[in-house]
Formats: C-alpha cells, structure tokens, sequence
C-alpha cells in the first residue's frame, strides 16, 4: 500500500514507477495485490485516477487506485497504516499528507513492514519479503 497524488512532481512518480516494477514481478500471483491511496481526493477523481491507471499501465487485475474522502483517507494513513514518519504527531486534514513509504500488509491485515518506495534497493527488500510472506502462508 501506498500514498500519492497524480500531480505530485517529486517522489510519486518515482514511487508509481517502482509499484510498477511490483506489480510486474508479481503479476501471476494472485494473493499479492497492490493499492494506492490519492491524499488529493478533491483532484483525483475517479476519471483522473482512470486516466493516470492507463498513461502508466496499471493492471487493474493487480493494483487499485482508490480515491475516497479526505478525511477517512487521512486518518486511514495516519492511524491504521502508520504512514507518516511523525508517529504520535497529531495531524488534521489540513496538514498535507506526502510520504515515501510503502506498507506491507499480510492476508490478517497487519503490517509487516515499511519501506523507502523511491529506493530501488528498499524495493528489492520489499520483493524480498513479499516471496517470505507467501511461503509462510
């Protein structure tokens, strides 16, 4: 799981790139499933996600783009995802969510992991955990 916006001009679209480089690594495997969450739901609406899903080739069979409102997204990131590096920080919708981390989530919905989503060596660990996830299920 991950946090973006499709207008983002800094860390997102290095961050698409290497979820891409996910979902092609696992794209016969139908338990591993990948999902990004806009923080701008006010820009990216269903058609925006829609069309930034076929400019990127997004297999829709594998990774979901879901867009929602602000507030449930917010809170969703901050409080069950943890994914901000300011734990503990009480932040309002008004405070901008932008990070770099991707979210590893086992079939029980616990977290199992963090990882830097803009470092490819980050995105091999994740790779790696993922395939230690699966033979353990």
């Amino acid at each position: 799981a991950d946090f973006f916006f499709t207008t983002c001009p800094s860390i997102c679209p290095q961050m698409t790139e290497n979820m891409l480089h996910l979902q092609n690594a696992f794209e016969n495997d139908t338990l591993v499933k990948l999902i990004s969450h806009t923080v701008t739901p006010w820009a990216d609406t269903v058609a925006q996600l829609k069309k930034y899903a076929e400019e990127k080739q997004v297999d829709a069979s594998k990774w979901h783009l879901v867009t929602g409102d602000q507030e449930a997204l917010y809170t969703l990131a901050r409080q069950s995802y943890f994914a901000e590096k300011e734990l503990g920080l009480i932040k309002g919708t008004d405070d901008f969510l932008h990070t770099e981390n991707f979210i590893l989530v086992d079939s029980k919905r616990r977290i199992r992991g963090v990882y830097n989503g803009t470092k490819s060596n980050e995105i091999k660990r994740l790779k790696e955990d993922i395939k230690c996830l699966r033979t353990s299920m």
